[in-house]
């Protein structure tokens, strides 16, 4: 890994953006007119924004548990090169944005969408540098006794059998480490400050982004995604300075 993976993680998440997760504009169910959108939504209960059309173009949306329409406004917009690490923070925000193409509006995005499989791949490469980063800086000179008394001797047995499990193509116990255990690691020896919620949060993200047919939680998606993108920015920034000041 080198010492500047933050700016290389900023470009590589650069490549995907809000128009390769949002719903086109000819895929969504639409109403022609405020009047009837109570009627289409009714008809779609899963949909909690039913967008309203006026000669084609967007132009108003119908909010199913106000039972208001209301016009598309500039901060119900967002740019449809917005990464899909903006996205995280936009959604957070507000649970959903009309897609802007060329001043025109091209498409919607929920925060439902951030269970995209492009999110996925960006949180797993965010959460594999860290992962890297962090193990790199793990030189324990006795693997076992380090091992059992920062993560206890219950979770030391479950890496022991992995590691027995491969017999000849093991490596070490390190390399049967997850992610949590890593980080619970590191902070043990004081070099990241993370706390628990967090560290069991980021392992959560690493297996949905791992799994294509597994969906965060509505109702802490987004608050979950927007903690772990902080967290996993900071600490590469800090490993980033603390590789710059040791080279200099």
């Amino acid at each position: 890994m080198t010492s500047n993976v933050t700016e290389a993680l900023k470009r590589l998440t650069t490549r995907f953006t809000a128009k390769d997760i949002m719903t086109t504009k000819p895929r969504l169910i639409c109403a022609q007119d405020p009047e009837t959108a109570p009627q289409v939504s009714s008809s779609y209960p899963d949909f909690s924004i039913i967008p309203i059309t006026k000669d084609g173009a967007l132009t108003a949306y119908f909010e199913r548990d106000t039972g208001r329409a209301r016009a598309i406004e500039v901060g119900d917009l967002v740019s449809d090169g917005a990464t899909l690490i903006d996205m995280v923070d936009i959604l957070q925000a507000r649970g959903f944005s009309f897609v802007l193409t060329h001043q025109r509006i091209d498409g919607y995005v929920h925060y439902s969408d951030l269970n995209h499989q492009l999110v996925k791949w960006t949180f797993y490469v965010m959460l594999e540098a860290v992962e890297r980063m962090t193990l790199e800086a793990l030189r324990p000179a006795d693997e076992r006794a380090y091992i059992m008394e920062n993560l206890g001797s219950d979770r030391f047995k479950q890496i022991e059998a992995m590691y027995k499990r491969a017999s000849d193509n093991g490596r070490n116990l390190m390399t049967y480490l997850n992610l949590a255990d890593i980080l619970r690691l590191a902070v043990s020896d004081g070099s990241l400050h993370l706390d628990e919620a967090s560290i069991k949060m980021m392992k959560q993200v690493r297996d949905w982004a791992a799994h294509v047919l597994y969906d965060l939680p509505d109702e802490t998606a987004v608050c979950t995604l927007a903690t772990v993108k902080r967290e996993c920015l900071r600490l590469l920034d800090g490993i980033d300075r603390a590789a710059g000041a040791a080279s200099s």
